[in-house]
C-alpha cells in the first residue's frame, strides 16, 4: 500500500511512489511500457487495430510507452500521438476518426493513463491516494480534463470497487521545489520548469517552523477532483481553518508559457530544410519524412547539451538521397535568438521577479534556483540563469524526478499556503454597445493574480439593469490574460503543433464552467422586473479555503438575499 504520483510530461512520464519503509519517495518502473534501463515513460500512444465485441462496439488495441518505440510504430500515422500533453492545453486539437471511434487528444490523454493505471494494478501495486501534477499554463483547463477522466482512471486502479484515498493535484514548480528537498525554513526558491511542451516558473518561501518534524502535522493541499466525504463535512473544512501558517509552503508569484523543447525541434527542422533546396519544401514533406526529421532533431539538441557539434544522417526516399545534418551549439543558440526563446525565458523570469517585487521580496534576495526539466539541461539556458541571478544557487541534478518527490512529500503532510495565479474577471458589454453587433466585450477584475486564499476581504460589486424590464442578469466569470510583453501561442499547422512568438497585447478571457463559454455561472433573477439606471444587486464576492469563488447577491429593490456564500467557480 502506496502513494502514487504521475508527472505527466509532453515527452516523458514518470511515476513514483512513497516508501513505507524507508519513509521516502522512490520512483518507480513500470517494466512493460517504460523505456529500457529507465524509468521514463515516453508519453506517446497508438491505436493499433479494433475488433468489435458483442455490444458491436470498438475494443481497443492499444501500445503505449515503449511499447510504441519499440513497435516501430510511424510518427506520421495518424494513429500516433505524442505531445498529448501539449495539445491539452490549447484550443481547437483536431479529431480523428480511428475505426470508427473520434479521437482527439483528450481521449489519447485519458487512454495513456488509463493504461499507466492497468500496469499498476497488475504489478500488485495497492494504491492508497493519488497525486497528479499540473502545469501552470491552463491549469484551469487541464484541471477539467482530468475531472472528467477521473470516474474511468478509478475504474481501472481498482477494478470497479470504491477508491477510499484522496485525490490531489499539486502544480509542478511547486512539487519541483518540495522535490529538491531544500529545507532550510523560510527559505526563498525559485523553480524554472522547463520541459518538452511548457515553461512553467514559481517562486516559493518554505515552512517558517524550525523543527522539520512538525512540517508533516499539517494537512496538505485538500483540493480533490473527487471527494468520497461530504462537501459540507464539517471536519474538511475546519482542518484547513486550524492549519498553521508556520508549517504550510508558501507560494508567492508563478507564470508559465507554452514552450518547451518540442518547439526546439521544429525550429531546427525549419532551418535545416531552408537550407537544403535539394529536398522538397517542408510544406511538401511527407508526413513520415517530417516524423524521422523531427526526431533526428530532437537527438541533435539533446546531443548538444553535452557537445559542440553534433551530426545526424537523412536519408531521403523521394530523392535517393542521404543528407548530413550537422549544427554546432553556436548554431542551435543563433536560432533560439531569432525566434524570440531567451526573450520569452527572460520575460518570464522578469514577471514573477516584479511580482515579487510587488510584495517586498527583491531579487537579491533569492539564494536558491531549481531547475527541471529536459529544457533545463540546454547549457546557455543554464548560463542565461546564472547570469540572471549570480549570487544564487542553482540546482539541477534531479531534472526529471524533482516534481515526482515534491509531489509524494506533499502527500505526507506539507501544507501549501497558496495564492492564485491567474486574473478572474465579470465579462460584460457596456450599456453603450447593447445594440453594436461589433460590440467588444469588456471585463470587470475580481481577483488578480497573487491574492492569497481564502480572502481577509470581500470584493463588492454593484450592479444595474441595461434594458427595460430585465428579467435576469447573468454572470459569467473567467480567467482573465493580459500579456503586453512577448507572448508564445501554440497552434496547429496542419498535423504539426508548433508555437508563435508574439509581441503585441493579447487579452485572452476562458470561462470557468468548462463546458459551454456562453453559459453563465450563476443566474440572479430579478422580482420585480429591472429598469435602466437603477442601482439594483449588490455583488460580494470572496474566495474560501477550497480556491471556490463564492457570491452572496443583495436584491437592493427588495432588500432580500437572493444567494448567501453561493460557490460559482473553482479557482486556481
Amino acid at each position: 500500500m502506496s502513494a502514487i504520483a504521475i508527472d505527466f510530461g509532453s515527452s516523458n512520464t514518470l511515476i513514483g511512489q512513497w516508501n513505507e519503509v524507508t519513509q521516502s519517495p522512490e520512483i518507480l518502473t513500470l517494466d512493460a511500457i517504460s523505456t529500457p534501463h529507465t524509468s521514463l515513460i515516453p508519453s506517446v500512444l497508438y491505436f493499433r487495430d479494433a475488433a468489435p465485441d458483442s455490444a458491436n462496439s470498438g475494443i481497443l488495441r492499444l501500445a503505449v510507452g515503449n511499447q510504441v518505440i519499440a513497435g516501430g510504430y510511424s510518427p506520421s500515422d495518424r494513429r500516433y500521438f505524442a505531445q498529448i500533453k501539449r495539445s491539452l492545453l490549447v484550443d481547437n486539437t483536431p479529431e480523428y476518426v480511428i475505426n470508427g471511434l473520434p479521437v482527439n487528444a483528450q481521449l489519447a490523454g485519458k487512454l495513456f493513463l488509463r493504461q499507466i493505471f492497468k500496469q499498476l494494478r497488475s504489478q500488485n501495486i495497492e494504491v492508497t491516494d493519488l497525486i497528479f501534477t499540473a502545469p501552470v499554463q491552463a491549469y484551469e483547463r487541464y484541471l477539467r480534463w482530468l475531472e472528467s477522466c477521473s470516474p474511468d482512471l478509478m475504474d481501472d486502479l481498482t477494478s470497479g470497487s470504491d477508491f477510499a484515498g484522496d485525490i490531489r493535484i499539486i502544480d509542478e514548480p511547486t512539487a519541483a521545489a518540495l522535490g529538491y528537498a531544500l529545507t532550510e525554513p523560510n527559505s526563498l526558491i525559485l523553480v524554472i520548469d522547463f520541459g518538452g511542451g511548457t515553461l512553467d516558473i514559481c517562486l516559493v518561501r518554505t515552512p517558517k517552523a524550525k523543527n522539520l518534524n512538525t512540517w508533516g502535522e499539517t494537512i496538505g493541499d485538500r483540493y480533490q477532483l473527487i471527494i468520497n466525504e461530504s462537501e459540507d463535512d464539517p471536519n474538511s473544512e475546519s482542518s484547513w481553518k486550524d492549519q498553521s501558517k508556520d508549517q504550510q509552503v508558501e507560494v508567492i508569484a508563478k507564470t508559465g508559457q507554452s514552450l518547451g523543447g518540442a518547439d526546439i525541434d521544429a525550429w531546427l527542422l525549419a532551418d535545416f530544410m531552408s537550407h537544403h533546396n535539394s529536398i522538397q519544401p517542408k510544406t511538401q514533406l511527407n508526413p513520415e519524412a517530417t516524423a524521422i526529421l523531427l526526431n533526428l532533431m530532437e537527438r541533435i539538441k539533446v546531443a548538444l547539451s553535452t557537445q559542440d557539434t553534433a551530426t545526424e544522417v537523412f536519408y531521403d526516399a523521394q530523392t535517393v538521397q542521404a543528407f548530413d545534418i550537422c549544427y554546432s551549439r553556436s548554431q542551435l543558440e543563433k536560432i533560439l535568438h531569432s525566434k524570440g526563446f531567451y526573450q520569452v525565458l527572460q520575460n518570464a523570469i522578469d514577471e514573477v521577479i516584479n511580482r515579487a517585487v510587488a510584495k517586498g521580496i527583491l531579487k537579491i534576495d533569492l539564494k536558491h534556483i531549481v531547475l527541471v526539466g529536459g529544457s533545463s539541461l540546454i547549457p546557455s539556458v543554464q548560463t542565461l540563469i546564472r547570469n540572471a541571478f549570480p549570487r544564487a544557487k542553482v540546482y539541477g541534478d534531479r531534472p526529471f524526478e524533482a516534481v515526482i518527490y515534491g509531489a509524494l512529500r506533499l502527500n505526507q503532510g506539507l501544507g501549501i499556503r497558496d495564492h492564485l495565479f491567474h486574473d478572474y474577471a465579470i465579462r460584460y458589454l457596456p450599456n453603450s454597445c447593447k445594440d453594436n453587433n461589433n460590440a467588444e466585450w469588456q471585463y470587470q477584475p475580481l481577483f488578480l493574480k497573487g491574492q492569497a486564499y481564502p480572502t481577509k476581504y470581500p470584493f463588492e460589486l454593484i450592479l444595474r439593469a441595461s434594458q427595460p424590464d430585465q428579467s435576469h442578469i447573468d454572470l459569467v466569470i473567467g480567467e482573465l490574460e493580459k500579456r503586453t510583453s512577448t507572448s508564445v501561442e501554440v497552434i496547429f499547422q496542419g498535423d504539426l503543433l508548433v508555437s508563435e512568438v508574439n509581441n503585441k497585447v493579447i487579452t485572452n478571457f476562458v470561462p470557468l464552467n468548462g463546458i459551454d463559454a456562453e453559459t453563465p455561472q450563476l443566474v440572479i433573477p430579478l422580482q420585480p422586473l429591472g429598469q435602466i439606471g437603477n442601482d439594483r444587486l449588490r455583488l460580494i464576492f470572496q474566495i474560501n479555503e477550497r480556491r471556490q469563488l463564492i457570491v452572496t447577491v443583495i436584491d437592493l429593490e427588495t432588500n432580500i438575499e437572493l444567494f448567501t456564500d453561493q460557490a460559482i467557480a473553482e479557482l486556481h
